[in-house]
């Protein structure tokens, strides 16, 4: 069964912390339901779920398992309709009691939303 809330594909590695994705948007796509009737736009939770997917990926690749903790310094310039596309670019940073994901999303060369995630690493016990 493929996830309908999952937009992130094309996955690709640009630098040993950095992931690079093009994520297409159906013109169908679930996320526009009910996100304006008239005017779709493609909510900014959708957005902050394909950076989630990613941050994930990246981690998977690291064999590691992470807990997310905290979204930081989010902000939303600029509209996704249905139909197009945009690019996610996500780095990974270690610092000594977290690690701080930054992801920057384009649409035409624009920057339209930019943040950070904190994460953990999980503890196995």
């Amino acid at each position: 069964m493929i996830d309908q809330w999952n937009l992130l594909k094309d996955v690709k590695w640009i630098e040993p912390n950095t992931l690079e994705a093009l994520v297409r948007v159906p013109e169908d796509c679930i996320w526009f339901t009910g996100h304006f009737p008239g005017e779709p736009i493609l909510p900014g939770i959708a957005i902050v779920h394909t950076v989630y997917e990613a941050i994930l990926k990246l981690a998977k690749s690291d064999a590691e398992s992470i807990n997310m903790s905290a979204l930081k310094r989010v902000r939303f310039t600029g509209p996704v309709r249905p139909g197009e596309a945009f690019l996610l670019n996500v780095t990974r940073e270690d610092e000594a009691q977290a690690i701080l994901f930054s992801f920057k999303v384009t649409h035409e060369d624009k920057v339209i939303c930019s943040g950070q995630v904190t994460a953990t690493k999980r503890t196995r016990g």
